[in-house]
């Protein structure tokens, strides 16, 4: 009978292997070449409070949404040249290819959201054992629960690391099935209570008294991968390996190199939040929703956004209806405190809605072009009297960002 293999053993499966060395080559690839690639810009607003938070001795809990996977790539490269060590709950990420060994190594350590079978450590082993019928170590959900609580108590005590994690999930409204990860509808999505419950315990069992959670939200006017989304949120017959090769190539490689050409870019904002103090006695539902509202206030208003919500999920809308939502919808987002800024001039007054529109055209509107051999697509297009969608998908994506702020800012504020 084979023997069974013991919690430390099987840890080490999962664990990261944070390395300084790595993390500085992927945080200057990134910061000079990828998002440079993408980006005009990634404003970073609220760090200084958490530098100061981290020199009072304080363990940190990063919160964020999840809308692409730049996300952990932009917040873990700020905060490592910041000086702030973090680890990264991550997910299906690991154990799949060659990105395995560099995912770790920049911090990223794997949860079990089903049964898993590992047959070996290294990526490349693990796939060779497993098609040579080598016998496999299973990891059961069950099991996990047990392996989790060891994990939080590594990391924020032992090793005495910060930790990042993802906690957002949504539910398919025809299958019921829950899929944690980036959101592909564009809505905010909810918290799972179960990582809160789970950080509760561990730092009861750790005595630690100055843990804190930090909402963080990552907002962009054009999310780089999200061409991907529709596809990605239906059922498909491609295999787990053959989606994680394309969805990264497209997202890291295909994506900066064809924006960088076109000089097709977006701006972007990484904001981090208020300390909230991890307090053992709330409710991890109740503590779940108030920081997901946390996150929701700390968005950032692009044209992208506005304009895509103001259609009210129609093709076609006349220009003055259109712009008589606009200012309905920024006077009620104004109102809750939310950062509209790239809608103003330095001025102070509101750019044009023929300004904004000729924004959104210009950041989501592919047109062909005799010496780069890229696709082409129209989303959006407007006359003198109308405006048209051509692409609802990705309309409805942006337009949904702000669905949870304007529907729950009011409650959010009195959080």
């Amino acid at each position: 009978m084979m023997k069974k293999p013991s919690d430390e053993r099987l840890l080490k499966y999962l664990h990261h292997k944070w390395n300084k060395r790595t993390l500085s080559i992927m945080s200057l690839i990134c910061e000079r070449f990828i998002f440079k690639g993408c980006f005009t810009d990634i404003d970073t607003i609220g760090l200084s409070s958490v530098k100061k938070r981290i020199k009072a001795g304080k363990h940190l809990i990063f919160i964020p949404d999840h809308q692409s996977e730049y996300d952990w790539i932009i917040i873990q490269s700020r905060l490592y040249r910041a000086g702030i060590k973090t680890v990264i709950q991550a997910g299906d990420n690991l154990f799949v290819g060659p990105l395995d060994p560099i995912l770790r190594e920049c911090g990223a350590f794997m949860t079990i959201r089903q049964n898993r079978k590992i047959y070996a450590k290294h990526w490349l082993n693990n796939i060779m054992f497993k098609h040579l019928g080598r016998r496999p170590l299973i990891i059961t959900k069950e099991m996990y629960s047990r392996l989790y609580i060891k994990q939080l108590k590594n990391i924020l005590g032992k090793e005495r690391f910060n930790l990042l994690v993802f906690p957002g999930y949504e539910t398919d409204p025809y299958s019921g099935k829950v899929k944690y990860g980036r959101s592909y509808s564009g809505e905010f999505n909810p918290l799972s209570p179960h990582v809160f419950i789970m950080v509760s315990k561990a730092v009861r069992e750790l005595g630690l008294s100055n843990v804190e959670y930090i909402p963080v939200n990552v907002t962009y006017e054009r999310v780089p991968e999200d061409i991907l989304f529709r596809e990605f949120k239906a059922d498909t017959k491609k295999k787990q390996i053959a989606k994680y090769i394309y969805d990264h190539y497209y997202t890291f490689i295909k994506a900066p190199f064809s924006k960088e050409l076109r000089q097709v870019k977006a701006r972007a904002c990484v904001k981090f939040g208020r300390g909230i103090p991890v307090n053992l006695k709330i409710r991890a539902r109740e503590l779940a929703e108030s920081i997901r509202c946390q996150i929701g206030r700390l968005i950032r208003v692009y044209e992208s956004m506005i304009v895509f919500h103001s259609l009210n999920s129609k093709f076609i809308l006349s220009k003055e209806e259109l712009k008589k939502n606009i200012l309905k919808n920024v006077e009620k987002l104004r109102a809750l405190g939310i950062d509209c800024s790239p809608l103003y001039k330095k001025s102070g007054e509101m750019f044009s809605l023929d300004a904004m529109l000729n924004r959104v055209k210009k950041c989501f509107n592919l047109r062909q072009s005799p010496i780069i051999p890229l696709k082409t697509y129209l989303t959006l297009e407007y006359d003198e009297n109308e405006v048209f969608i051509h692409n609802p998908h990705l309309a409805s994506y942006y337009g949904n960002q702000l669905t949870y702020i304007l529907n729950r800012g009011e409650t959010c504020r009195n959080i």
